[in-house]
């Protein structure tokens, strides 16, 4: 405080379960600062049972980004966190696991603040692993700062993990069981004191998965239909992962902490594929394929940090990070398939391929990042900061073929090396500043990046570029409840590992997919205009956006002897525009609905894509749609101490690469019962079996159809129990920054501080 007049002054500070803390304070009206030690200490009484009914959000919103409480949501127990991400608005799941936000599948997915490794070859499997019950909470951000890697078209999604804020000791226990014999069990705790905060978690499950993909497609000539091939895969598989955490932070001084923390996941996996095909393209056949897959996923993280504080307006947060995810399989391929010479049936031979796949799949980013910030008054504040990251993957694959299991050799022919390093070092610098009733932030980012690819039968292919990423957000503010913001971003999207891999995968023989060595980085501006109103307990935010791309990279699709071939190139520019409206209804203490509105139309330019060695185009016209989606997100507090959640939504049908997508619905539904120490919930994840995705693909020579379902409806029951001591003294603790939210909604003084 600072400039107080010539008096006498009696400061009173009070808090939740502590004991009320006063002192007087004589003011002689000079302007020094004049600084305030208070000391607190944990009310002893002990409270009887004490009933509080209200229905926690589940969702609130701050200007840059969305926030997900996972905690607050009664779906949780005994899910993923690609069972959370479902139910997140904006963000969707394909049914082969691709994860997009505002139907971009160029998105980043980063854990506590950071990219830890997670790929698009690799996170599908991770997020299935990790389990709901180790995340706090999940934040979207659709159009980060220049402070910001600008990896990612379409924004950023960030789960963050639990971890020990209030004093004391604290942790649960919990088991959960669902109908298809899935089950999870884990245990955490954490420990807070003045110098060290600890938190250690472990958990053990498993998971099963049934998921289908059918194909239905003609062969053409011209307009007429040749011929048919009739392809359905079925899948049922078991998971089985070890998920432990353990970190903590020491306050080395009042200025200086320093942060250690660490977590892994171990896991096996066994699939058991039947793929049954019957085709009259060419030579007529009926197949049958069984493919047994047994593979081992392990992977983990190791963060070490350190945060100084010159002053209470200037700090350094330096800190360093190692990922490792490594994924061995092998897979063994059985087919039988019988060839007909004329249209009765007849069989003329039957024939017996064996095959054995062996793949590794290694990944490894070491990073380091420092941030200086410094508000050197309350009108004008700087950012500055250097960062870089080394990623290197490697993914070997050996292919054995033959006549029986017993005598399967080598082909070289289908093996393959190969090898992805990209390299990324970026310095940045952001200046805020306010005027009247505006905010406003601008920032610059250069990145240089180097990446080298090789594979088998491939050159060496090296890439050395520059980039430069401008920002720019302005904030107005005005009676308090309302704020408007506009803001712009450059962003990139590189092409990721599996993209690029020239191998061929043979997993179904007539469906190949391929990397393209030679794919180039997307490029996007983006264009973000927020609005948030508060009205009592009723909010609305609504976001329009605009996001123009060049080089966008595209699935290819193309027939050829009978063979469908799947890969991708850069091969047209793309725009997507729309408007998101989330309205948040608190109705009473007992229920508050969340809805959430997405609009949006995306064009695709035309495209002409020669085929390399086959001599002939695909051709693509110009595509345009405008689609939307809806979510709806309830929750009551029911007599008896019950809270019930239910979740809705639906995705209208869409435009994808040379053809569409159909629309969809979805709903889940979870009860949780509080009994003293205890909580149990149950949920039932799809409850009517609509999770599909029906896609039609048409090119110069086929239509396609194809029908794929990643899993079925699931019910699960849990049963948490709390246990702790919360009452130890908390002397001059400081308050942890970053969690400062309190309402739904943040009308923000500046949206860049």
């Amino acid at each position: 405080m600072a400039g107080l007049p010539a008096d006498t002054f009696i400061v009173t500070l009070s808090a939740n379960d502590y004991i009320e803390y006063s002192k007087i304070l004589v003011g002689d009206g000079s302007a020094e600062v004049v600084t305030l030690d208070f000391e607190l200490t944990a009310k002893a009484t002990s409270l009887g049972e004490v009933s509080v009914e209200a229905a926690k959000s589940q969702m609130r919103f701050e200007l840059d980004k969305k926030i997900f409480d996972v905690a607050a949501s009664a779906i949780s127990a005994g899910a993923s966190a690609s069972d959370i991400l479902q139910n997140i608005p904006s963000v969707e799941i394909s049914a082969d696991g691709a994860i997009s936000l505002r139907g971009s599948e160029s998105v980043e997915i980063w854990l506590n603040g950071r990219p830890a490794g997670l790929t698009a070859e690799n996170r599908s499997q991770i997020l299935e692993q990790f389990p709901a019950e180790s995340i706090e909470r999940i934040e979207i951000i659709t159009n980060p700062s220049s402070k910001y890697s600008p990896e990612g078209t379409a924004g950023i999604i960030n789960i963050v993990l639990r971890q020990g804020r209030k004093a004391g000791y604290y942790g649960s226990l919990q088991a959960s069981l669902n109908n298809k014999l899935g089950y999870n069990l884990s245990a955490n705790i954490n420990y807070s004191s003045n110098k060290l905060d600890l938190f250690a978690s472990i958990g053990y499950g498993r998971r099963v998965r049934n998921s289908t993909h059918i194909i239905d497609r003609s062969s053409l000539a011209g307009d007429s239909v040749v011929g048919n091939l009739k392809s359905e895969q079925k899948t049922y598989g078991n998971e089985y992962g070890l998920f432990t955490r353990i970190g903590g932070v020491y306050h080395l001084t009042a200025k200086d902490d320093i942060s250690l923390s660490a977590f892994g996941m171990f896991g096996r996996q066994n699939d058991s594929t039947t793929v049954g095909q019957r085709s009259d393209i060419g030579t007529r056949f009926e197949s049958r394929r069984l493919t047994g897959e047994n593979s081992k996923r392990n992977g983990g993280n190791i963060s070490l940090g350190y945060r100084h504080l010159f002053s209470d307006k200037s700090d350094i947060d330096i800190s360093a990070d190692y990922n490792q995810w490594d994924a061995d399989g092998t897979t063994n391929f059985a087919e039988n398939r019988g060839y007909y010479i004329d249209m009765d049936n007849t069989v003329d031979s039957v024939s017996t391929i064996y095959e054995r796949q062996k793949i590794g799949l290694t990944n490894r980013t070491i990073s380091f990042k420092a941030d200086y910030t410094n508000k050197f008054s309350e009108l004008h504040r700087i950012e500055a900061g250097v960062s870089g990251y080394s990623n290197i993957e490697k993914a070997p694959s050996d292919i054995f073929s033959g006549t029986s299991p017993d005598n399967m050799t080598l082909n070289t022919l289908l093996s393959n090396e190969y090898s992805y390093i990209r390299s990324v070092a970026a310095v940045y610098f952001n200046y805020a500043g306010k005027w009247r009733n505006f905010n406003y932030q601008a920032g610059l980012r250069g990145e240089y990046t180097h990446t080298s690819m090789m594979a088998t039968d491939y050159a060496l292919t090296e890439k050395y570029y520059y980039d430069l990423f401008p920002s720019f957000f302005i904030n107005y503010n005005w009676f308090k409840t309302n704020q408007l913001q506009l803001n712009y971003t450059r962003r990139i999207s590189r092409p990721n590992g599996w993209q690029l891999n020239p191998f061929k995968n043979i997993s179904d023989s007539k469906n190949i997919r391929f990397g393209n060595p030679d794919l180039d980085p997307e490029y996007s501006n983006s264009f973000e205009l927020n609005y948030i109103k508060t009205l009592g307990k009723h909010s609305v935010s609504v976001s329009g956006y605009f996001r123009n791309t060049d080089n966008v990279i595209q699935r290819i699709s193309y027939l050829y002897s009978d063979i469908m071939y799947n890969t991708s190139d850069n091969i047209t520019s793309s725009i997507s525009s729309g408007t998101e409206i989330v309205v948040k209804n608190t109705i009473a203490k007992f229920l508050n609905i969340t809805t959430t509105g997405n609009v949006y139309y995306y064009y695709l330019n035309g495209f002409d894509y020669l085929v390399p060695s086959v001599g002939y185009h695909v051709v693509g016209a110009s595509q345009s749609s405008v689609s939307w989606n809806i979510r709806m997100m309830a929750q009551a507090i029911l007599p008896y101490g019950f809270t019930m959640q239910l979740n809705g939504g639906y995705n209208a049908p869409r435009v994808v690469s040379q053809g569409n997508m159909s629309g969809s619905f979805s709903m889940d539904m979870g009860v949780r019962k509080s009994l003293g120490d205890f909580t149990f919930m149950l949920n039932v994840r799809d409850i009517f079996n609509s999770r599909q995705h029906l896609v039609t693909k048409t090119g110069d020579n086929f239509r396609q159809q194809s029908i794929m379902r990643r899993s079925n409806r699931e019910i699960t029951l849990s049963v948490t129990y709390a246990f702790g001591n919360m009452k130890q003294n908390t002397n001059k603790r400081r308050q942890n920054t970053s969690d400062t939210n309190e309402g739904d909604y943040q009308i923000l003084d500046s949206g860049m501080y």
